[in-house]
């Protein structure tokens, strides 16, 4: 055991991991007391099992109720929200609302003013475009690597999303944003989980309450064509082309984004004529 300056001693611990590349510095022991005191931390660990999984932080399970109610329209773009009465509603102190009011206006879901009043964001055009393309740029990269690792498995059940997209399709009245939204992001979450890239996949995940959200704020812009857009993108994982990646995303986001943005442009204009009329 190497015997350090100063009268410090460095032992590594067998199976402890820690800071400084698994070395404890133990400040003025002798060389026999250091050796008795790693037989030591050894005993004490032989009974610690691998933890498999963390139980849930409570700040974590008032983010996601407070993100699906926002991204699914539950909360309305505007509402104000005060941390003592989403406590009370979730029957939870103030601490962990606080914990995810600061993680959902991270993501622009809420927003606070000068007075730091919470309120559920209210995006405009250019953050909307902002979510559109930053999605379109990653799902570029995850199409160019998925195709490689897709099995027939794979694209029977890409298949299944799709048929249930094509009933929506063939009844638009249904204006079921909700579903459609699940299909979406069934089809790409799996495509994400198939390019063998973590990074990637994780920074997707990141993403995915933002794209959310935008799809209830554009819910309404009349696409019935979700099914055929995504057998196009099937028919490009089957060929496996790279070099038309960027093209077949652009094709596939892009222009239902301007369309959609459009809609919403509309339909923001209208909504000052229509609470006048309404009061």
């Amino acid at each position: 055991m190497p015997l350090a300056r100063n009268g410090t001693v460095e032992c590594r611990l067998r199976g402890l991991a820690c800071s400084g590349g698994g070395r404890y510095r133990v400040e003025s022991l002798s060389k026999c007391e250091v050796l008795r005191y790693g037989e030591k931390m050894e005993e004490m660990l032989v009974d610690l099992s691998p933890i498999v999984s963390r139980p849930q932080r409570l700040s974590d399970h008032v983010y996601e109720a407070l993100c699906e109610a926002i991204v699914e329209g539950k909360l309305s773009p505007g509402q104000r929200l005060r941390e003592a009465e989403v406590a009370d509603a979730l029957g939870v102190s103030r601490t962990p609302v606080r914990e995810a009011f600061a993680k959902l206006k991270q993501q622009r879901l809420l927003r606070d003013d000068a007075s730091r009043a919470c309120y559920v964001a209210e995006w405009d055009r250019q953050t909307l475009w902002e979510i559109a393309t930053l999605r379109a740029a990653l799902e570029s990269l995850a199409f160019s690597l998925a195709p490689q690792n897709l099995s027939q498995e794979d694209f029977d059940h890409l298949e299944g999303i799709i048929r249930q997209m094509g009933e929506m399709d063939a009844d638009p009245a249904s204006g079921d944003y909700k579903r459609m939204a699940l299909f979406d992001f069934q089809f790409h979450t799996y495509i994400w989980s198939r390019t063998g890239h973590d990074l990637l996949e994780q920074a997707l995940e990141n993403i995915k309450p933002q794209a959310h959200f935008y799809m209830f704020l554009t819910r309404q812009a009349g696409q019935t064509d979700y099914a055929e857009q995504h057998r196009i993108l099937i028919e490009f994982l089957k060929q496996g082309d790279r070099s038309q990646v960027n093209e077949i995303m652009l094709d596939h986001i892009l222009p239902s984004a301007e369309k959609a943005i459009a809609w919403w442009e509309r339909r923001q204009e209208k909504m000052p004529e229509e609470q006048e009329v309404t009061e």
